[in-house]
């Protein structure tokens, strides 16, 4: 009976420590490699520096890239250069609105949301993230001392019955590590400056969501902790659907087309293109 109960404890102990180990996905991302051998699936032809995002303009059918360095580059989905200029600060994340195809990107540290016209190529407004979330005024915290601690990625969900048109989710990197559904005055004013709000924080815990997008087919977002090589399917409530060990490295931005192709930009350097085999 001793024995029993010794063997009982050892196995309690085990399974709390395995409870307890590194978040961990259950199953290989299913994609196929494009091209030659030793082609990989890379795409970016110009040596983009540091992009740490990317989206899928529906219309335009052409993706657009941003850069920890303050660029933006619109690229033809085999790679080859539309063009390219320069947005001061540290650009995190790229979505589009699919009704107007506006663009909306991220600054780090700053955590603004910009606006800019892809037709025009300009910045038209620029939407500052309140920091108040229930009752506190600082639930974003704001930390001088660190150039890796703020809004990280960006994905804009349509919705018609809006009044906006729809709602961004947004990734904080740390301080609090969380996804947010932010509310912008897209609609409602037409100041070139207007605060944008946090509505609420997913009850989702995964460190550092570096990439996102929103798949319309699956009403899903997709959300990458490059970290751990992660890739996470969730609900618009927060629930994980699905999990899977993750390709690439130093994953900062997704994006889906509607040919089937993910497309990965990767900060340490390049953008694959891959088939996604879900």
């Amino acid at each position: 009976m001793k024995k029993a109960k010794i063997y009982l404890l050892i196995i309690l102990i085990f399974l709390v420590a395995c409870s307890e180990a590194k978040y961990s996905p259950t199953i290989r991302f299913p994609y196929q490699w494009l091209g030659e051998p030793g082609y990989g699936g890379k795409i970016d032809q110009q040596e983009f520096p540091e992009p740490s995002g990317i989206c899928f303009h529906p219309t335009r059918k052409t993706l657009f890239v941003v850069s920890d360095e303050g660029e933006i580059a619109e690229i033809e989905t085999d790679g080859t250069p539309v063009f390219r200029m320069s947005i001061p600060g540290d650009l995190e994340g790229v979505t589009v609105n699919p009704e107007t195809g506006l663009l909306y990107l991220v600054k780090e540290g700053d955590d603004i949301i910009v606006e800019f016209d892809p037709n025009k190529r300009e910045i038209i407004r620029s939407f500052p993230l309140s920091r108040f979330y229930q009752g506190n005024p600082d639930y974003i915290e704001k930390r001088e001392d660190s150039y890796d601690n703020g809004i990280e990625s960006i994905a804009f969900v349509e919705d018609n019955k809006h009044p906006e048109g729809g709602t961004f989710y947004i990734g904080n990197q740390w301080d609090p590590s969380c996804i947010m559904e932010v509310q912008v005055p897209l609609k409602s004013s037409q100041e070139r400056t207007t605060e944008a709000h946090i509505l609420r924080v997913l009850p989702l815990s995964l460190d550092d969501p570096a990439a996102l997008y929103y798949d319309p087919q699956t009403g899903l977002l997709n959300v990458v902790n490059d970290a751990d090589n992660i890739l996470v399917e969730i609900t618009l409530a927060g629930r994980i659907v699905r999990e899977y060990a993750f390709l690439g490295d130093n994953q900062e931005g997704i994006a889906r087309d509607d040919e089937g192709y993910l497309y990965i930009a990767q900060d340490s350097g390049g953008i694959l293109k891959v088939k996604d085999l879900r």
